[in-house]
Formats: C-alpha cells, structure tokens, sequence
C-alpha cells in the first residue's frame, strides 16, 4: 500500500488553508483544491489570519489500523506505526505557525487521541462532541459555539464529521484522506453564527 497516495505532506498546511479561505466566496459549491495548485502569493494572507487567531483546521486522523496490514502504534483501535513520521512533519509545520493562539482539541477515540499526540503532545485534550459528530450535523454549531476570537481552533477527528462540515458551507466532499487538513477563516462562519443566534444550543 502507498502511504503517500493519502497522507500529505508537511509543507502543505499553509498552502491549503489559504485555498480553502479563497474558496468560501465561491457561490457554486467548490471542490476542495488540488494541493499542487495552489499559488504561493496566499500564504501571507493566511499567516495573517492565523496571527489573528481567525483559522479553523480540521485534521482527520493519521492511518488506522484496524484497515491496514501494518503494524500499530499502540492497539489495533489506535494508528499505524508508519504513519508517525508523516504526523511528526505536520505537527512541525503547526509548531511553526505558532500553537500561542490556538486551542487543540480531539476526539477521545484512540486513533484520533493518538494522531494528536504524534501532532501536538500535550496541547490536545479531549473533547467528546469531535466523536459524536460521526453520528449527527452538529459540528459546525460546536465549533461555532467553542470558537473564540483572537484563537485558533485546531480539532483532530473523523472523516464523517470532516465531510459534513464541509458540506453545511457548502463545499463539494468526498471521504477525506487520513491526515487531511481542512481549513477555513473563521469569517465564513459568521453567516451562520448570526442565522444561530435565536437557536437554543444542545
């Protein structure tokens, strides 16, 4: 199995949050972009956002091992041991951004808890509504209820809450690759947020 065929590489995380940022204002639903499109002139725009603490990201766990024939890191339920050293370059890159601003948090299944180890150590806690956006819509209302202003939010969680996220702003997706990073500024969300406002909050 070709484990770059669906991890990223490290050097993508800027590149793909100023992709997605520029894709919100499309009024069709946009596919998320081809990394390898992506122009370089963006970057600066999202090193400002993120210096604002205006960025979502949302990181879908690293290889599971309960689907490959590799071997575990830790348990069967947890990640592959091949896929460390992908998540160790992406924890770098967000290491260079700068975690100051930002609030980590995971879902507390073990291949989620797992990858935000490898990714951010002790800046991770858990947080049981990134599992059960498997099950129901409600992680934008989450996020947008736990966003707060001048802070980052970086959650690390499922492929299913991934991909419903991205469909209610209205992006076209398909089941995204184990350490996907989806990303979007927080203005996008701010449409929402005001159609929220006199909606009782569970």
């Amino acid at each position: 199995m070709n484990v770059k065929r669906y991890l990223r590489p490290l050097r993508f995380v800027l590149p793909l949050i100023a992709a997605v940022v520029l894709a919100v204002a499309v009024f069709d639903p946009p596919e998320l972009p081809d990394l390898s499109e992506v122009r370089p002139h963006t970057i600066a725009n999202v090193r400002d956002s993120w210096q604002l603490g205006n960025v979502v990201v949302l990181v879908r766990h690293l290889e599971r091992c309960d689907r490959s024939e590799a071997p575990c890191l830790e348990g069967e339920d947890g990640i592959t041991a091949r896929s460390v050293g992908v998540g160790t370059a992406l924890g770098e890159d967000f290491l260079q951004l700068g975690l100051g601003r930002a609030a980590v948090y995971n879902s507390p299944l073990a291949r989620t808890d797992q990858t935000a180890d490898v990714l951010f150590g002790d800046d991770s806690s858990d947080r049981d509504w990134l599992y059960h956006c498997r099950k129901n819509e409600t992680l934008l209302n989450d996020i947008i209820h736990f966003k707060q202003p001048g802070t980052n939010l970086v959650l690390v969680t499922h492929s299913t809450c991934i991909a419903r996220f991205e469909q209610s702003l209205g992006f076209s997706s398909d089941t995204p690759d184990y350490g996907r990073i989806c990303s979007v500024e927080g203005a996008a969300l701010l449409p929402r947020r005001q159609a929220l406002l006199d909606e009782p909050f569970y």
